[in-house]
């Protein structure tokens, strides 16, 4: 696998970080993830910095969307807000040259079933990708808390075959930690197999662009979104055999923690031998 952080803006800092932690892929953020709205955008002198900085031998980087999208909203203000907020992330990781956008497709709250959720958010996506440049991807991520959207891999491939939009146009990031989160099990030496199998069955492993690659502080199922360095949570070596897995050589690996904790998680891996 291919170590990863999350990085904060400002971009023109991004370059200098990956190179002081020896890492090429990142994520990042482009607006204010509690935040609907342009407001908290990095200025165009900022993207003109980052580009000039990696001109020549760009990283691979994508972007997370705001925590507060919601496609599958009964309230069109929301709904329209999230699917704004998503295509405006879209355009501007077109425009730095990343892989994508992942984003949480949102929640079965306040519908009267998540039949009738699932299908709104449908809709509202395959209208994102119809207004997204091309050569961008929209990255769904699976999730653990609440009535969210996804929360296993059925769900997540249901909601993919109903958008039908290709490979190319909408792909899949997983997050370890969530997925442990939701009652799948990615503890002991066998989590690798068991999961490229899982994702082969639904017809994710093709759309399979990232990982989250975190640990988890709570127990197998407890629902609750904590992220752990990985080797210190509850899925531990499992990480291990999931970054040994030949299906998953040479997908990037984002820890989604700060630097400090990262590099805890980074030395882990590659004593492992995770990290190639």
């Amino acid at each position: 696998m291919r170590a990863a952080l999350h990085v904060d803006p400002p971009l023109a800092a991004i370059p200098g970080v990956l190179a002081a932690e020896s890492v090429r892929c990142f994520q990042t953020t482009l607006r204010n993830p509690q935040r609907f709205g342009n407001t908290d955008v990095p200025p165009p002198e900022d993207r003109a910095a980052y580009l000039a900085a990696v001109a020549g031998d760009p990283p691979w980087g994508v972007v997370h969307g705001s925590l507060l999208i919601n496609l599958a909203s009964p309230d069109g203000r929301i709904r329209n807000s999230s699917a704004s907020s998503l295509l405006g992330d879209l355009k501007l990781a077109r425009e730095l040259d990343l892989a994508g956008v992942c984003f949480h497709p949102g929640y079965a709250k306040g519908h009267p079933d998540r039949e009738a959720a699932l299908a709104q958010a449908a809709r509202k996506i395959t209208a994102v990708l119809e207004q997204a440049p091309d050569g961008i991807r929209a990255l769904i991520e699976n999730t653990c808390e609440g009535s969210e959207l996804c929360p296993d891999l059925a769900e997540t491939a249901r909601l993919v075959r109903d958008v039908g939009a290709p490979p190319e146009r909408l792909g899949f990031l997983l997050d370890t930690c969530h997925l442990h989160a939701a009652g799948f099990d990615l503890s002991g030496a066998e989590a690798g197999a068991r999961l490229a199998d899982a994702l082969a069955a639904e017809g994710l492993l093709d759309r399979l662009v990232a990982f989250h690659l975190n640990d988890c502080q709570g127990p197998v199922g407890c629902r609750r979104d904590r992220h752990g360095v990985p080797g210190e949570g509850s899925i531990n070596a499992g990480l291990v055999s999931i970054g040994r897995h030949p299906a998953f050589r040479g997908v990037p690996a984002i820890l989604e923690l700060a630097v400090e904790d990262a590099r805890r998680g980074l030395a882990y891996l590659a004593r492992e031998g995770v990290l190639g």
